[in-house]
């Protein structure tokens, strides 16, 4: 009976319940959103640390981790991998030289982590395959005349490999693009000049297009703009296993992007066979494994210090260990969401206890008739709280499920923040963020709106109940 009257009562005044209710959605509509775009970028984060940078697990030597020097290779390599082989928690390794190197062209240079791999067991673990740029070659597919290397964007850029260059094709493309021929003219003006850095493009686009324009147009013109030199050759300088200075030329066979541009420019892949030989190298001589697990997170602890109580002769460190930014993120993202939701319930709370207040005053004498026919101060508190989580529980329903429904959207097409792609990119975080949010975040929410409510439903309550029922009942 009790919340039969309530529920009537929530609605004896619909144009102010529903301003609470409609307050009360938009709150958690956007509560929902900012979690769900949070959580996309942390997945992402996570995601690009374990498949494209770290792996799960990595072993090293101790001294070339102080160092990194490249001597320092790992000491009883043959046991490990024996280990790792055999091990049920493992899904797929892989072993890498890793060489500090002067990468030089005719053009420019920079220093590069010369990485030595094995492109069909680096495919098992790592996605850097999948992230050759288009027009930007293949990952080790194609012949060339010298050992082929794989560079990052930045470093290309820093070697002068990527241009820029507004030509006839491109002015063709941005037509198909529907662009205003006004905007296109405006190009012509910096047509077939040659600009060898994305800060000399973007300043010439600057000169000859309106900020309106860059914003709206200028991600279209600087990709389809952008190219490259295929095939260029880079020779990297480097200290060999001896300690003496090596030189070794090799030929682009690829151009991969990632979301993380310091990786782009610190990192090259090239097959380890030859670097081996380049630096002179023994058959097992390594200075890095990487290892994904089977069951991700799960096993992370428990293996890793499986293999640590194992080989004392090796460093193993966890993702989490190697990327601390994302092991905060990935473990307090729970505190982080239901932080940001406590915070615009709080807000919201105020705007409730107003609007129950504004009810109790309207309602004295009628509360005042229910206390003189018997009703016990308990049940008048109930009713007043059953009728405050009413208000409540409406609007954050609603707003769960707009919110849910806003993250499925924009979790399926994604959204693209480039205008200040370089920005999250340097780091680490990808400029195309998908949303997702997980089903027990809204059983969170649910509890956290229960207890907002009945939180909120005490002060005025407490005024309902301080009601003389025999002086309520002259108020007119």
């Amino acid at each position: 009976m009790i919340a039969s009257i309530a529920w009537k009562n929530v609605w004896r005044n619909k144009p102010r319940s529903l301003i609470v209710i409609c307050s009360i959605t938009l709150g958690t509509v956007a509560g929902v959103f900012v979690a769900g775009l949070m959580n996309g970028w942390v997945d992402q984060r996570i995601k690009d640390v374990i498949y494209t940078q770290m792996s799960h697990i990595k072993l090293r030597n101790p001294n070339y981790l102080i160092n990194e020097e490249s001597q320092y290779t790992i000491s009883d390599y043959q046991q490990i991998t024996s280990f790792i082989d055999t091990a049920s928690e493992v899904k797929n390794w892989c072993s890498r030289l890793t060489i500090m190197a002067m990468a030089t062209t005719s053009r420019g240079s920079c220093g590069l982590i010369l990485k030595g791999i094995d492109p069909e067991n680096e495919k098992r673990v790592s996605n850097i395959q999948e992230l050759i740029l288009p027009g930007g070659g293949n990952y080790f597919g194609e012949q060339t005349k010298l050992p082929p290397v794989l560079i990052g964007d930045k470093a290309a850029e820093l070697l002068r490999i990527k241009s820029f260059r507004i030509d006839d094709r491109v002015l063709d493309s941005l037509r198909k693009l529907q662009l205003p021929e006004t905007t296109i003219n405006k190009l012509k003006q910096i047509a077939d000049i040659r600009f060898v850095t994305d800060r000399k493009f973007k300043k010439a686009l600057n000169s000859c297009l309106t900020s309106a324009e860059i914003r709206k147009y200028g991600p279209y013109i600087i990709d389809l703009a952008k190219y490259y030199h295929p095939k260029a050759k880079i020779t990297f300088s480097f200290t060999n296993a001896k300690g003496e200075l090596s030189y070794q030329t090799f030929q682009v066979c690829g151009i991969f992007k990632t979301s993380n541009s310091t990786f782009d420019q610190s990192s090259a892949f090239v097959q380890s066979s030859v670097l081996s030989m380049a630096a002179g190298f023994g058959e097992n001589a390594f200075h890095e494994i990487a290892i994904l697990l089977k069951n991700g997170d799960s096993d992370l602890i428990p293996f890793s210090e499986k293999l640590s109580n194992t080989f004392n002769n090796a460093n193993v460190m966890t993702w989490k260990k190697m990327a601390p930014d994302a092991g905060l993120m990935a473990d307090f993202m729970n505190f982080y969401y239901f932080m940001i939701m406590g915070i615009i319930f709080f807000a919201l709370a105020f705007g409730i206890i107003n609007t129950m207040m504004m009810a109790i005053l309207e309602r004295i004498k009628e509360l005042g008739m229910l206390m003189a026919i018997g009703m016990s101060k308990r049940k008048v508190f109930s009713m007043i709280m059953l009728e405050t989580v009413f208000l409540t529980l409406i609007g954050s329903i609603l707003g769960m499920l707009l919110g849910a429904a806003l993250i499925g959207i924009t979790g399926r097409v994604g959204l693209n923040f480039a205008s200040i792609a370089e920005g999250f990119e340097a780091i680490g975080y990808s400029a195309v963020v998908y949303p997702s949010i997980s089903s027990s975040f809204f059983i969170g929410v649910t509890v956290m709106v229960i207890v907002i409510g009945i939180l909120s439903s005490i002060i005025p309550a407490r005024k309902a109940l301080k009601q003389n029922p025999v002086e309520s009942l002259r108020i007119e």
